[in-house]
């Protein structure tokens, strides 16, 4: 793709708006930090306290210090760094935060209220929380997936059979419907946030999730990564579930063709987000993408949100594809392999490799 072209008065826009509320976070955090952070302060650990009597009520409490063998590094961030350890002999993984303010701590106690309330297996699995009040510090203590990020489970290595990424597809459909069931907004659906168990795709990272906003509540405006942003988010509009759905739409574009979204590309993702949202620009689909689920990406990422489909209707289509898709593609690759091109092929490459064995013993022989 070449650079994309867009007004630069629409960038500035964007840009501004960014700026702007950036300006009023840092405002509000300032706020927090001088007449009034004492009392919100105060606030915010006692919403903590509540969580943490509602998690021994439960039974997902968790000591860290005491119950967990902390190991190696996986990964560190701003907030904090998520470390693999042992809980109660098991694998598992542990997000240590440093919530540096009021805001951030409330961020804290969302995430663990909703990761508290899932169950299912394509959600990572939540097994609870820990604060330390005195060293002011709070983990989160979770399930290990030890495939690593889709992210790198798709561009990793080599290639990924259409099978597997279409049974991924599944995995996360089923995960989203379940996460739309329970009222839950996830609001940064990508390879990197999404987990692989062997060949089962877990969702996580719910640090930006909400539960649906009530009537007349808004959420905020350009939440998640842009390449995978729904156009109303990017313009701070209302959104709601639908906007969930736009970035499943960019995300299962990207496991069928096996390429990043908008690639290759010179422009930056503001210019993009740009484009995504005012002209309805979106990621290309191959050629060789099945007519039913080039319907369904395109149905997923309308530029309408009221013309999306919801995660129900989403999963109930693929669950019904994925089958004959599956089929017609084995299909085809048996075919190729009874046809005599394909053989002549083979048997010529069987031949160039056993060739090449042979001069190499012969070379060994003679080294000998």
């Amino acid at each position: 793709m070449s650079d994309v072209k867009i007004p630069q008065r629409k960038i500035i826009k964007l840009q501004i708006t960014t700026l702007v509320r950036l300006l009023g976070s840092m405002a509000n955090t300032e706020v927090a930090s001088t007449s009034t952070s004492s009392k919100d302060d105060d606030c915010v650990w006692i919403e903590l306290d509540h969580l943490l009597a509602r998690a021994r009520d439960q039974g997902w409490a968790v000591d860290v210090d005491k119950e967990c063998t902390l190991e190696r590094v996986l990964g560190k961030g701003s907030g904090g760094e998520a470390r693999l350890a042992r809980w109660r002999g098991a694998l598992c993984v542990v997000k240590l935060v440093k919530p540096i303010d009021a805001l951030a701590r409330m961020a804290f106690i969302r995430e663990c209220s909703i990761m508290a309330r899932l169950r299912h297996p394509n959600v990572l699995s939540f097994y609870g929380f820990g604060v330390d009040a005195e060293e002011k510090k709070c983990a989160i203590v979770c399930e290990y997936a030890n495939g690593g990020t889709l992210k790198a489970w798709l561009y990793g290595g080599k290639r990924q059979p259409l099978r597997a990424r279409l049974e991924v597809a599944l995995g996360i459909a089923r995960g989203m419907d379940y996460l739309s069931s329970r009222n839950v907004l996830h609001r940064d659906l990508k390879p990197s946030n999404v987990f692989m168990k062997g060949d089962l795709p877990v969702i996580a990272d719910f640090g930006l999730a909400r539960f649906f906003a009530a009537d007349g509540e808004e959420l905020t405006g350009e939440t998640g990564t842009y390449i995978y942003m729904a156009p109303e988010v990017i313009k701070s509009q209302h959104y709601d579930s639908r906007a969930d759905v736009y970035s499943f739409g960019v995300l299962l574009c990207e496991l069928v063709t096996s390429t990043e979204p908008f690639q290759p590309h010179n422009s930056t993702g503001i210019q993009i987000a740009t484009a995504v949202a005012d002209k309805g620009f979106r990621p290309k689909i191959s050629d060789d993408v099945h007519a039913g689920m080039r319907a369904i990406i395109e149905m997923c990422w309308q530029q309408d949100a009221n013309s999306r489909p919801h995660f129900a209707q989403v999963l109930e289509s693929l669950e019904h594809m994925v089958p004959d898709i599956v089929r017609e593609e084995e299909a085809k690759l048996a075919a190729q392999r009874e046809s005599p091109s394909f053989q002549t092929k083979a048997l010529n490459n069987l031949s160039s490799t056993f060739a090449d064995w042979s001069n190499k013993i012969s070379e060994y022989t003679s080294i000998r």
